[in-house]
C-alpha cells in the first residue's frame, strides 16, 4: 500500500497561533489557496480511496482533493483527528506558556508521557492511528490511498514507519498542505517523501510562523 498523508491548510488559529487541538477551526484564507494548490498537485494520482479528519480543517483540504477524483470512495474517519489538546484547547500560545509552561516543555520533549490537562493521552491517539493503518494497509495491500489529517497524526506514522522513538515526534516538521508518503508491503515501510510542498510556492508557511504545536 501506498499511503499519501497530506496535512490540512493553514487554518485561521494556525494563523493567529491559537491552540486548536479538536476545536473546529476554518481554514484561513491563505489555507484555502493551499487546499486549491495542493489538489492541483495531486489531480492525476491514481487513488483506490480518500479518507479525511471529520474537522473541517481537513475535511476541506481533503475535499479539494476529492473534487478531482470523483469516482474515488471519500471517507470521514474520527481515527484520524487531531489530539485533543484539553484546556490548551483555545489558548494563544503564549497563554499556554503562561499557564502550564511544565506541560508545555514535557509534550514538546517527552510527548509519550504528556498529559494535556483534560485533553487526550499520548498512549490513545498512537492506537488509534495505528490501528487506522493496519485496518486500511488490510483492504488496500496494493493500492494508494490519500489521508487528509493533522500534524500529530502524520508524525506518528512518520516515526512508526521509521520506526522511531516517539518522544523524538516533534523533532519532525510537518508544513500545512505538505504531502509525505508511505510504502508498506511485506518488507519494511519505506519513508518516501515528508512535508513535500513544492506545489505551494510562495503560500508554504515558514515553521517559525507557527508556533501552536
Amino acid at each position: 500500500m501506498r499511503l499519501i498523508i497530506i496535512r490540512h491548510g493553514e487554518s485561521e488559529w494556525n494563523r493567529i497561533g491559537r491552540y486548536q487541538g479538536q476545536a473546529d477551526a476554518p481554514l484561513s484564507a491563505l489555507g484555502l489557496r493551499q487546499a486549491d494548490a495542493l489538489a492541483s498537485r495531486l489531480c492525476n494520482e491514481p487513488f483506490d480511496a480518500i479518507y479525511s479528519s471529520p474537522l473541517q480543517r481537513a475535511l476541506k483540504t481533503g475535499q479539494a482533493v476529492a473534487q478531482h477524483h470523483p469516482a474515488v470512495p471519500f471517507v470521514i474517519e474520527p481515527a484520524l483527528l487531531e489530539i485533543h489538546h484539553g484546556d490548551w484547547q483555545g489558548l494563544m500560545v503564549d497563554e499556554v506558556k503562561e499557564r502550564y509552561a511544565a506541560g508545555l516543555a514535557e509534550w514538546r520533549e517527552h510527548p509519550t508521557r504528556a498529559q494535556m490537562p483534560n485533553g487526550e493521552s499520548f498512549s490513545n491517539i498512537l492506537k488509534r492511528v495505528l490501528d487506522f493503518k493496519e485496518r486500511i494497509y488490510q483492504q488496500y495491500r496494493d493500492g494508494i490511498v490519500l489521508i487528509s489529517t493533522h500534524d500529530v497524526v502524520v508524525k506518528i506514522l512518520v516515526a512508526d514507519a521509521l520506526g522511531m522513538n516517539m518522544d523524538r515526534i516533534n523533532r519532525i516538521w510537518v508544513t500545512n498542505a505538505s504531502i509525505s508518503a508511505i510504502e508498506y508491503g511485506d518488507d519494511l515501510p519505506y519513508l518516501v517523501s515528508l512535508s513535500e510542498a513544492c506545489h505551494l510556492g510562495r503560500l508554504e508557511v515558514a515553521r517559525e510562523n507557527q508556533k501552536a504545536l
